[in-house]
């Protein structure tokens, strides 16, 4: 895991939620050693490591659905409160993407518009790093807190047409708690974490909208963001280019420096510098995702070989042969063992 860090008004707001639903406080800052310096400003930094070993302690219990619908805007905080006074409900998601890099890139879902058969549609899209998807119970809460803030700032009647989850389907009775709660069909075992809307609710305005309020929060939130180490790891971001491209096929240096904005050329020295290149954390990213897929013993291993972008499944055996010496079937086996 790396060393980056999430706004401590994310942690302390889990903290919170975890709190409400009987968890003792006490007891989850200290087996995550969370700092109380840290919670005591919401506009300081959590290490990444540390938001990790909170949900680690959460995760004894399924409450992430519960805990989703709790945290919505409130984990939010600066910008949640600038999004829910500007004009519309496009407006306040727009505000939102802007403002990932300060909550956490990981944290936060990117907004896609597309088109379905002619009908106007968007989606959030979130990778969720397989420390963070083999809990389970953060994706719960991210996929719940997003519909939450949806239903919070749009109106309690919207409903997702479409909820991918990249987790196990839970044991046990025919309608899950997920499909209660998201009103939708969900789709397990998912390559991202999607929530899918109609794009007519993006013209709803909102009924607390006050532009010289929201002025205001949002030079806050800005000026925090711009406060942020800016030194991000090259190598942090393609990783996560590289884990969302793969959905799509086997990613290029090209294709991600398109993304990051940057040449093929400047993308190549950047990791060099940083004593690592592009091929090699593919790789990497690569073996952590056929690690947490192979958890699902409804994925053959050639839907994994798709899911990891290889063009046909012999190429990812021998890659799984490589990384484990074994065959991703030997590999399964022994860990059912």
């Amino acid at each position: 895991m790396n060393d980056s860090s999430v706004l401590s008004a994310l942690t302390l707001s889990v903290l919170e939620a975890a709190e409400a639903v009987g968890f003792s406080r006490d007891e989850l800052v200290a087996a995550a050693k969370l700092d109380e310096s840290w919670l005591a400003d919401p506009d300081a930094r959590v290490p990444l490591p540390a938001h990790f070993a909170l949900w680690q302690a959460i995760s004894a219990r399924p409450v992430g659905l519960e805990l989703g619908a709790r945290l919505g805007l409130t984990g939010l905080r600066v910008v949640g409160y600038a999004l829910s006074h500007t004009d519309s409900v496009g407006s306040a998601l727009a505000f939102l993407d802007r403002q990932r890099a300060l909550i956490h890139p990981d944290a936060v879902p990117r907004m896609e518009r597309f088109e379905v058969e002619g009908e106007a549609r968007f989606k959030y899209v979130q990778l969720v790093p397989p420390p963070f998807a083999r809990l389970v119970e953060p994706v719960d809460a991210q996929a719940a807190a997003a519909v939450a803030m949806i239903r919070a700032i749009a109106g309690s009647d919207v409903d997702p047409v479409a909820v991918r989850l990249p987790r196990r389907r839970p044991e046990g009775a025919e309608k899950t708690p997920h499909e209660r709660f998201h009103r939708c069909a969900i789709t397990w075992s998912a390559p991202l974490l999607e929530v899918e809307f109609r794009a007519a609710i993006l013209a709803r305005p909102l009924p607390r909208a006050d532009e010289r309020l929201f002025g205001y929060l949002a030079r806050r939130a800005e000026a925090l963001r711009l406060s942020i180490d800016h030194a991000e790891r090259t190598s942090e971001r393609v990783a996560r280019e590289i884990h969302e491209g793969l959905v799509h096929g086997e990613p290029s240096l090209g294709q991600i420096g398109k993304r990051l904005g940057v040449s093929e050329r400047t993308l190549h020295r950047r990791l060099r510098d940083e004593g690592t290149g592009f091929q090699a954390l593919l790789d990497e990213v690569r073996r952590e995702r056929a690690f947490l897929l192979l958890e699902d013993p409804r994925l053959s291993a050639s839907e994994i070989a798709g899911l990891l972008g290889y063009a046909d499944a012999s190429a990812f055996f021998r890659a799984f042969k490589r990384w484990t010496g074994e065959t991703p079937h030997a590999y399964r086996k022994r860990a059912e063992r």
